[in-house]
């Protein structure tokens, strides 16, 4: 097994900022589950990286890579895990979709407005390929995707979902016409009922929701009613419950 090269070493150090993954093209992931994910999703993989004292029966997907594709070093001099389980993979960040070809082959999606906190933002991420949604829209001042943080908290769920992003809803709501519209107002109420149509739930961060200009553009609201004396919830929580309520409606396998 080959070291890894100190240039390669200065690319992974890069990718931990945004500015390193805009200026390589490429985005880093690290710990046994995401990487497996990585590998399974076909997203195009360019080197993997393992510690000296890496235990390879404990992920045996490295015997399909190409050699030439995996090195060695001590991973704790490019890793920013606290505990590094000894893995790390260097991979291509997929091609923006089309939003034209995106919008069209969905039928139901997740719009995200502002939640900026990675760990968040990867939970929220999880939740939605669990239950089965087409793609997912980040629009403004959103966390990235690809940050090791949103990889991280996705578990590698974030290589399973088309995301489209976007610095206003306007520049993509010319490709909604036909679509229920399902807004998270608190000072609305909850109006939310069924309908066989393609369907879209827009959740906001927890300081500031929604932008008020949403909801002369939303069908529905989904408000879930507090029971107890505290005021909020935590934003992938409440995400959780109402993507379970409108889009768990289908037949589907237990797992």
């Amino acid at each position: 097994m080959r070291k890894l090269f100190r240039n390669q070493i200065k690319m992974i150090r890069s990718l931990q900022n945004k500015k390193g993954r805009n200026e390589t093209g490429f985005f880093v992931i690290e710990g046994i589950k995401a990487v497996s994910e990585l590998l399974i999703s076909g997203i195009g993989l360019e080197f993997i990286v393992l510690d000296s004292n890496f235990d390879q029966r404990k992920f045996p997907g490295t015997e399909n890579i190409s050699t030439e594709k995996i090195f060695e070093c001590d991973i704790s001099s490019v890793s920013v895990m606290s505990s590094s389980e000894g893995i790390l993979a260097v991979a291509k960040i997929p091609e923006k979709p089309d939003p034209k070809i995106f919008f069209s082959s969905k039928s139901e999606l997740l719009a995200l407005f502002d939640i900026s906190d990675p760990g968040n933002l990867g939970t929220i991420i999880r939740t939605a390929v669990w239950f089965g949604l087409n793609g997912i829209v980040l629009i403004g001042n959103c966390a990235d995707p690809f940050s090791p943080k949103v990889v991280r908290s996705s578990m590698g769920a974030v290589f399973h979902i088309e995301i489209v992003k976007s610095g206003q809803y306007s520049q993509f709501s010319q490709y909604l016409d036909g679509w229920i519209k399902i807004g998270t107002f608190l000072d609305q109420q909850n109006n939310y009922s069924r309908k066989d149509q393609k369907q879209i739930l827009f959740l906001g961060n927890e300081a500031s929701g929604l932008d008020d200009d949403l909801k002369r553009e939303t069908d529905m609201n989904y408000r879930i009613e507090a029971v107890g004396t505290f005021d909020s919830l935590n934003v992938s929580v409440a995400g959780g419950i109402i993507i379970h309520e409108i889009f768990n409606n289908r037949s589907r396998k237990c797992l």
